[in-house]
């Protein structure tokens, strides 16, 4: 079986990530983890890492 040229091409047809989704992303986890009784002095501390293992965490 040959291989076709839409196959050759896979990383050209993948969609790009944006920054601009990453840091809606980012701040709706943000928005969830102050609802999960997290104050925002202890979010301006975390960094990216954290948030998600606190998400992980409070099941937010």
């Amino acid at each position: 079986m040959r291989i076709r040229r839409a196959m050759r091409k896979k990383p050209l047809r993948r969609p790009v990530k944006k920054a601009r989704l990453k840091r809606r992303r980012l701040s709706e986890q943000k928005k969830r983890l102050v609802g999960a009784g997290i104050t925002e002095e202890q979010l301006i501390h975390m960094n990216t890492k954290q948030i998600h293992a606190a998400i992980r965490e409070t099941g937010a």
